[in-house]
């Protein structure tokens, strides 16, 4: 599941990649239309990258619905919590400073998509390392939500505990969860303590 978040993660870039390049070299410096083969020979390093970030968006399209469904079955339910913070700027921190610094304009050239890849490849083996990818701003765009929070009465899980939900949670709040990697979960409402039921 981690690995799928990652790449979705990261689709936001190869989407304003493939938008940023779409342009192609057409015909000579005559003006002379270029045959087929022609094109492809000196387009061959842009049609190979666009392709590669075309379909890396559409596997993450495919990848979010798998969580979709995924984070429906199989929860770990009933356990109070504590809420340490909500995390409301994760996407648009991970966007400024993950996706907007490598978007890259001149991948023709075989210095721009080497360096381009080489850093692409970095930042996801980091992702990897990390548990960043909860940060997801396809997720933050989706109605998602990032929570710290810890367990009241979950022999389980120790600790500080990043909560993804489309839910609004507060304290006390009873869940429902799904572990995603480690540290992160898919959690899921069940009910909210109100203030009258408390006193």
């Amino acid at each position: 599941m981690k690995a799928k978040l990652t790449v979705l993660s990261l689709s936001p870039l190869c989407l304003l990649t493939t938008i940023l390049n779409f342009n192609f070299i057409t015909q000579t410096s005559e003006g002379q239309i270029f045959t087929l083969c022609q094109f492809v020979k000196c387009n061959i390093l842009i049609i190979l990258l666009l392709t590669i970030c075309f379909l890396w968006c559409f596997v993450s399209i495919l990848f979010y619905f798998y969580f979709k469904f995924n984070t429906s079955f199989a929860k770990e339910s009933g356990y109070s919590i504590k809420i340490i913070s909500e995390e409301k700027e994760a996407g648009l921190t991970f966007f400024t400073s993950m996706i907007l610094p490598l978007l890259v304009g001149d991948l023709d050239k075989w210095q721009n998509a080497i360096a381009f890849t080489v850093i692409f490849t970095i930042i996801f083996l980091l992702l990897m390392k990390t548990n960043l990818f909860y940060s997801n701003p396809i997720l933050t765009l989706m109605g998602y939500h990032v929570y710290i929070i810890t367990f009241n009465n979950n022999p389980y899980k120790d600790g500080q505990i990043f909560a993804v939900t489309t839910d609004i949670i507060s304290n006390e709040s009873i869940i429902e969860y799904r572990e995603i990697d480690g540290d992160v979960v898919f959690a899921k409402l069940i009910k909210n303590r109100s203030v009258k039921n408390e006193t």
